[in-house]
């Protein structure tokens, strides 16, 4: 090697550990470890859905960012919306920093509300970042008799979720207790709840406002379905006849009830890794992550896909995680006794 080649290596070499906020020499054994092996991604959900199509877009410019440029599989680890993901990624897992999971939006919130399913402390997880924030939503099908929440007050309205634990059951069960709506809400649908929704079987179910198009990307959503109402501080330009669930209720109490819930968009798209990851490969999976959520070629795709990308570094998902597990025990309490 002629010394100017040399020279343009320690170049290389010191400008890829500046990049990831990694010294000199901590960013090449980081690289070295990961050009060796492959990260394995879980995702907490069955193939097809939204969170499912997310990951396979972020995971197809990922490694481009990260030392060592590793490969990166997709995998799927589904059960009681993300619990089963998480407990095994907080219990068994790999804690050498190659083993990454997409969370379902409830895993922080399933630890103060579903305490008993949950064998993992979502403080303590490595979060990695978030890709997006997210406003959950109460709809309904096109062919359904209900279109307002007056009428969903009025009549029982067949509502379709993948499980108890899951926010979608969660945000409905809590309109039933504090708005007083009749939905009928029926638990099972993993995978089939956009078809079955499709067929009437079900007339509406819950999503939030981004994932629409990852879970039906065929739908029209200003035709195909009316939204009933979100949870939000204010209404959604787009749907601004849709009142947020808050402007339903004049009780202060329910009202921070329904502000706990909105905590959850902290991890509405979020990454995390276990713990005990050693802290130089944290760092280059949190600072290949912010890279990624600003990479061009995945900004366009989410684009074509009419996914909006809303990032939150992992320092700051960590933080807001924190928040969400320190909400006061009444307010927990009151949630929980809601969602039974």
């Amino acid at each position: 090697m002629s010394l100017s080649n040399a020279k343009l290596t320690v170049v290389a070499i010191t400008l890829t550990g500046v990049c990831l906020g990694l010294s000199p020499a901590a960013a090449q054994p980081v690289a070295d470890f990961y050009r060796a092996n492959t990260i394995r991604y879980y995702v907490s959900t069955s193939p097809g859905g939204g969170y499912d199509h997310v990951s396979r877009l972020f995971v197809k410019y990922f490694p481009n960012h990260m030392p060592g440029k590793p490969n990166v599989v997709v995998m799927h680890m589904p059960g009681a919306a993300g619990v089963t993901l998480a407990n095994w990624t907080a219990s068994i897992a790999p804690k050498d920093g190659l083993m990454l999971g997409m969370a379902n939006l409830t895993v922080p919130m399933n630890q103060v509300i579903a305490p008993d399913q949950v064998r993992y402390d979502a403080t303590k997880l490595n979060w990695i970042g978030n890709l997006e924030e997210a406003t959950l939503s109460l709809f309904t099908w096109r062919t359904s008799a209900t279109k307002t929440m007056q009428q969903a007050r009025e009549r029982e309205t067949v509502m379709g979720v993948s499980s108890k634990t899951s926010v979608l059951y969660q945000m409905l069960a809590l309109s039933n207790r504090l708005l007083n709506t009749r939905f009928k809400i029926i638990s099972g649908y993993e995978g089939n709840r956009v078809i079955s929704i499709e067929r009437g079987e079900l007339e509406g179910s819950a999503s939030t406002i981004q994932n629409f198009a990852g879970i039906a990307p065929h739908w029209n959503v200003d035709k195909d379905i009316t939204i009933l109402t979100v949870n939000a501080e204010k209404r959604v330009p787009r749907f601004p006849n849709a009142p947020t669930m808050m402007e339903l209720t004049e009780n202060p109490v329910h009202k921070k009830m329904l502000e706990f819930m909105m905590l959850q968009s902290a991890t509405a798209r979020a990454i995390f890794a276990p713990p005990g990851v050693p802290p130089d490969r944290l760092e280059a999976l949190r600072r290949a992550f912010d890279q990624t959520a600003r990479d061009p070629g995945f900004l366009a795709d989410m684009a074509r896909s009419k996914i909006e990308v809303e990032p939150s570094t992992g320092e700051q998902t960590q933080a807001a995680v924190g928040r969400l597990i320190s909400t006061s025990p009444e307010v927990a309490a009151m949630v929980l006794e809601a969602v039974k």
